[in-house]
């Protein structure tokens, strides 16, 4: 085998490593966004059910609270609620943010970290509290 042939190969070789780092690149860039996306689908069927389990207690609930007198007003009522939502907001995005991705406000909302921290995600969990 002379230089030539040798040398033919070898650059062959590298083009074909390239190739291949450049399609496992992209493979790695679409394993992220699905996985991205399966996170805020779970996010989102979790949320869902909670929202199918308190619609039924809130229909057993009012059956019994139709029968009996409650000293709380409608507006308290609904800020209990309201407390309750935004609590389990929370929860959501420490989960989300636990799982590796932004929660900050803008454009990198729902990318992956990389395991790095992010101080805008942290401020937004602190004005969550």
């Amino acid at each position: 085998m002379d230089r030539r042939d040798l040398m033919e190969r070898l650059m062959r070789l590298e083009s074909n490593v390239q190739n291949l780092y450049q399609e496992m690149a992209e493979l790695k860039t679409i394993a992220m966004e699905l996985v991205e996306e399966n996170v805020a689908l779970e996010v989102e069927n979790n949320h869902l059910k909670r929202l199918i389990g308190r619609s039924e207690e809130g229909g057993l609930h009012s059956d019994i609270q139709d029968n009996t007198e409650t000293h709380e007003s409608k507006e308290e009522q609904e800020e209990h609620q309201q407390r309750k939502h935004r609590l389990s907001s929370k929860e959501n995005l420490a989960i989300l943010y636990q799982e590796g991705f932004h929660i900050c406000k803008g454009d990198l909302f729902g990318k992956h970290r990389h395991g790095e921290d992010c101080l805008f995600c942290l401020q937004t969990l602190e004005e969550q509290s």
